[in-house]
């Protein structure tokens, strides 16, 4: 470390947002990988709820999160999502914590369609949150998906672009 009593440098920053987002990418790829046949190209973490966003309320936020459950579990989708793409398909993956207080995820095949059949219709961004509509084959509606900001999450804004949709490229960690 440079600089003042325990101040990173810009360039020692840089390094450790290259390093996590090269470890995170890796990952979501082999946590998907636990439940895609196929050679896992990208993988990225969407949710059926905008969690986070509701928790950022001050007070009603924490008493919003209950009702986001339920309006998750009539979507038919499960609230905690990792979306992988291999050579020819999209898996939506259920991630489930195996239990209280563990930071390990597990990945559940949920439902899987066809590249070729499922494309990006929207994506805006919402407070904290961007929102992903996906047009799948099997559904009258479209899918609603929620990813932390695209910007910063270059994982869940891959798949975006990859399924045809307009997504930002992630920050320029470059020095």
């Amino acid at each position: 470390m440079n600089g003042s009593a325990g101040e990173q440098t810009r360039e020692e920053r840089l390094e450790i947002a290259r390093r996590y987002r090269e470890r995170r990418g890796r990952e979501l790829r082999e946590l998907a990988a636990t439940a895609v046949e196929g050679e896992v190209v990208a993988a990225g973490e969407f949710s059926s709820v905008p969690k986070e966003a509701m928790a950022a309320i001050p007070f009603a936020g924490v008493l919003m999160i209950p009702w986001a459950r339920v309006r998750a579990r009539r979507s038919g989708l499960p609230q905690d999502l990792l979306i992988a793409l291999d050579a020819d398909d999209v898996h939506l993956l259920e991630l489930d914590k195996p239990g209280i207080g563990s930071d390990d995820l597990a990945a559940a095949p949920f439902r899987r369609w066809h590249r070729s059949e499922v494309r990006v219709e929207e994506v805006r961004r919402a407070f904290m949150r961007t929102i992903v509509t996906l047009d799948v084959p099997d559904s009258d509606e479209p899918l609603t998906l929620y990813a932390p900001t695209l910007r910063t999450n270059p994982w869940s804004s891959e798949v975006v672009r990859l399924l045809g949709g307009e997504a930002p490229e992630p920050l320029d960690l470059a020095a």
